[in-house]
């Protein structure tokens, strides 16, 4: 692993990043789950104002580099309940949901995760969380062992085409 010319700066979106930084996550998204109906935005996109910059418990953040701009994206919502196989094991607006965790893969193995990783958690603490939550799946090379890296435990496992991944820890306080 060679490393990188220049240190990523890991920032809230700004509302004028909010194109680029949709951009970005549509496009490795596209390449890291190929299968997926792409023509659609996902509705926290649709709504990424509603979601990300009007929202207390929510927030989406940006690693920039100088010379390539957006290099990874990660952000977090409130749980909303709505997967069967976590069903009851966080009380009403006690979780947050890890969502759209991605590294461009020229920037991948350069620790631009962690950062992105650790900047959410530092961010959080104010958001009154117990626990962090987020799925993922076994077909993604890397993505289990990473999480756990980050100290996340798998709770689930689903044998579904998928492959998902249920994990959790509890909040940084």
């Amino acid at each position: 692993m060679t490393q990188l010319q220049s240190i990523p700066t890991v920032t809230p979106v700004q509302v004028h990043q909010i194109h680029d930084a949709i951009d970005f996550a549509m496009r490795v998204r596209r390449e890291v789950f190929p299968m997926m109906d792409h023509t659609k935005l996902p509705v926290d996109f649709e709504q990424f104002r509603e979601h990300y910059l009007h929202s207390d418990g929510s927030i989406f953040l940006v690693a920039m580099m100088e010379d390539a701009g957006i290099v990874g994206s990660i952000g977090i919502l409130p749980y909303d309940g709505r997967i069967e196989a976590v069903e009851g094991r966080y009380a009403a607006r006690s979780a947050a949901e890890i969502v759209k965790c991605y590294v461009d893969p020229a920037y991948r193995r350069f620790g631009i995760g962690s950062m992105l990783m650790n900047e959410l958690e530092s961010v959080a603490k104010d958001m009154h969380y117990t626990t962090l939550y987020l799925h993922t799946h076994r077909f993604l090379a890397g993505a289990v062992d990473f999480w756990k890296r980050q100290g996340f435990t798998v709770i689930a496992e689903q044998d579904d085409d998928w492959q998902t991944v249920h994990m959790d820890k509890l909040a940084c306080k």
